[in-house]
């Protein structure tokens, strides 16, 4: 420009000069790892799985309250996903890095509020609310029930009465026989009956205490009488 009263802006010299050896000592270009050992990755690989089974399982609840995946689809997937999380959650070093539930959203910036109510409750939306009556779909529906699924269910209820008995109070020993306890009772009622509730609520208080987590004598008593009810209730409902 010829205009004399024109002068163009200079950026002011850098106040910094980046020392040689520090600005070569990083390459842009190099991939970043998040781990170093074997066991660094196994840990990732976990904490990346369970990721995944909560973006699977907040799919897979929205999927049933639409009604676009049928009851008995719904069922054995839920038990598979919540399954799955508390096996890898028993490695010591996968437990000790993810904390608790609230934490690991918290650390990865995630929500997913169906997935995350359906873990603190431990078992599928089937088994905390009863259908009634099923559907045409249903496996049980129309048909009679199976003798060989009602021995087993009754097997179960004896089995995890029989642990109360001997003293066993913890969660890790009492939930794997809770829940198959509730998962055979699903296969033989797909309604509610006298007790049912109280089973779940019981279930739901097991599953939000730790694996090594001990239940005082008065729960315990009260926990043996309630599924003791409801295992008469169950017999009485096959009538």
């Amino acid at each position: 420009m010829n205009n004399p009263q024109y002068h163009p802006a200079y950026a002011p010299s850098p106040s910094f000069v980046p020392t040689p050896s520090l600005s070569t000592s990083i390459s842009l270009d190099e991939e970043v790892k998040l781990y170093t050992t074997n066991a660094q990755r196994s840990l990732h690989e976990s904490l990346a799985d369970i990721f995944s089974i909560i973006v699977a399982l907040d799919f897979l609840e929205k999927a049933f309250v639409r009604d676009s995946i049928k009851e008995h689809e719904y069922t054995p997937t839920c038990f598979r996903l919540l399954g799955q999380y508390k096996t890898i959650l028993s490695n010591d070093d996968v437990s000790k890095a993810f904390v608790d539930l609230d934490t690991f959203k918290k650390e990865y910036d995630i929500e997913y509020p169906a997935a995350t109510s359906r873990l603190k409750i431990g078992v599928p939306a089937t088994s905390e609310h009863p259908s009634r009556g099923g559907g045409a779909d249903h496996p049980q529906a129309n048909t009679p029930k199976n003798a060989k699924a009602v021995a087993e269910c009754a097997e179960n209820f004896i089995t995890f009465m029989d642990s109360i008995r001997l003293g066993f109070n913890a969660k890790d020993q009492l939930h794997p026989l809770l829940s198959a306890l509730m998962s055979s009772l699903n296969n033989v009622s797909n309604g509610d009956f006298e007790g049912r509730g109280n089973v779940v609520r019981w279930l739901i208080k097991l599953n939000s205490m730790k694996a090594t987590e001990e239940m005082d004598k008065e729960d315990a008593r009260q926990m043996a009488f309630d599924v003791d009810n409801a295992y008469q209730a169950f017999f009485r409902s096959l009538e």
